[in-house]
């Protein structure tokens, strides 16, 4: 009878001596892991994205390389009104643009001025959203990529497509969850009273052990 309780008793053991070893080898010593940013979601989701290009457009010879694609990169706009963007995901398409000029697409400025813009205040701008002072008002393109992003209570859901300009075809697809913090949250447009948080748990031991009792049973 003893001994069968010790063999049931065995995993938690087992967990409890292992799990600062092991937690102590991933984030190193009196570490934590850094918390997800958005440039590195955007480069994963870049860098997914040209994993699923590469062979659907039968890149990788000299004849028909990422340079030779003309990629248009468009602001990710809000699932439910695909006519509003946030600061977020503005600045998610920055940062898709400097992913895909690193791996050396042709990535095409549709925001170039037809001149430079002199502003006595602000400093001298070449960048516009003016339709009246845009250079050009038709992109040249092979490739668009489009997207929309979704504010969870957990964070921010972007979900982007590569569309072949030729024939609106989807050729790739990828979707990543940016964890929501005060700053992520600022950002998409949320109330800052979204993220009043108590800063004491309210848990109890009893039943912390019997929610995680089972899990570490089973993971460790």
């Amino acid at each position: 009878m003893k001994t069968s309780r010790i063999t049931g008793l065995m995993p938690l053991l087992l967990a409890a001596l292992f799990s600062p070893l092991l937690m102590g080898a991933l984030c190193g010593p009196g570490k934590n892991p850094p918390p997800i940013q958005y440039p590195d979601v955007a480069m994963a989701m870049a860098a997914d994205l040209d994993r699923q290009l590469g062979p659907r457009l039968g890149m990788g010879t000299p004849d028909n390389s990422r340079g030779l694609y003309w990629l248009v990169i468009t602001t990710p706009a809000d699932l439910n009104n695909l006519e509003r963007a946030s600061p977020l995901s503005r600045l998610m398409g920055q940062e898709l643009s400097a992913a895909f000029v690193g791996m050396g697409y042709n990535v095409q400025e549709i925001r170039k001025a037809s001149d430079i813009i002199f502003n006595r205040s602000q400093g001298e701008f070449v960048l516009t959203r003016d339709t009246r002072a845009l250079a050009t008002k038709r992109a040249t393109a092979t490739l668009v990529l489009a997207g929309t992003y979704t504010v969870t209570p957990g964070g921010v859901r972007f979900s982007l497509e590569v569309i072949d300009a030729r024939n609106n075809n989807i050729i790739a697809a990828s979707s990543r969850t940016l964890p929501m913090d005060a700053t992520v949250g600022a950002m998409a447009g949320m109330s800052p009273t979204a993220f009043v948080a108590p800063t004491v748990s309210t848990t109890d031991p009893a039943t912390f052990e019997r929610e995680m009792t089972p899990y570490m049973t089973r993971h460790w």
